[in-house]
């Protein structure tokens, strides 16, 4: 009980430091995108899942295409609780700005380690990722150098069971690899507050609202983010 109470207590003091930020955010120029999702995981054995996603993001307050894409993962539970994930996803990007202009081809590679733990209503989450992700057609001579991310993210749940609803907070950190070919790393922070519900036979809905710094050297910038997912399970183990 007093351990319950402890991440209840920590629960609401990351939610407020999450208005706080927001709170200082809303002073500076940021845009809001939106972000949107529709996935279908597959259990294929009690360790091995699959899923595939399409996604759809704007910018510039939701007027613009930002990007959209294809999303394939799988992830094999090795211990209890411990599982360890891949992914591919083909991105074709809004390129609006400067003289050149269209939708240009990208593709990203990710690996994974996540680790959950419940506690009666809450669940705690860390997730350890690598990405890397590089512009199709295009050689390294010509300008194209792979952006790297190593991103640590830290989540905590809690179950509201009277309204069937779980409520998540993510706080995460990027921090791009020294790179001889780039002049200056990059790192974000982004913090996401998620609400799901799973209704049976149907799947589940997630409303989601994060908020994004930006660094890369001496430029700083943020943006805010709010969307929608839309998940359907098929499990093959019942």
């Amino acid at each position: 009980m007093k351990t319950e109470m402890l991440l209840q207590s920590s629960f609401r003091l990351i939610l407020m430091l999450l208005l706080v930020v927001n709170s200082v955010d809303a002073q500076i120029s940021n845009d809001l995108e939106g972000w949107s999702a529709v996935e279908l995981n597959l259990k294929a054995t009690k360790k091995l899942s699959f899923s595939v996603a399409e996604h759809l993001r704007f910018r510039n307050d939701i007027s613009t295409v930002k990007n959209y894409f294809t999303q394939i993962k799988v992830n094999y539970e090795i211990l209890k609780n411990l599982e360890l994930g891949a992914g591919v996803r083909y991105i074709t990007k809004n390129d609006d700005v400067g003289g050149q202009q269209g939708y240009d081809p990208f593709f990203r590679y990710q690996f994974d380690a996540a680790y959950r733990h419940k506690i009666e209503k809450l669940g705690l989450f860390f997730r350890l990722r690598y990405q890397n992700k590089n512009q199709l057609g295009r050689s390294e001579s010509e300008g194209d150098v792979a952006k790297e991310f190593i991103r640590t993210r830290f989540g905590v749940g809690y179950k509201i069971k009277p309204l069937k609803l779980t409520l998540r907070l993510f706080a995460e950190h990027f921090n791009q690899p020294n790179n001889s070919k780039i002049e200056q790393s990059e790192t974000r922070m982004r913090y996401t507050l998620k609400l799901n519900r799973r209704f049976k036979k149907i799947g589940a809905f997630t409303l989601f609202y994060g908020i994004q710094n930006n660094s890369v050297g001496d430029l700083k910038t943020k943006k805010s983010f709010l969307g929608l997912k839309y998940a359907y399970k098929i499990d093959f183990t019942k």
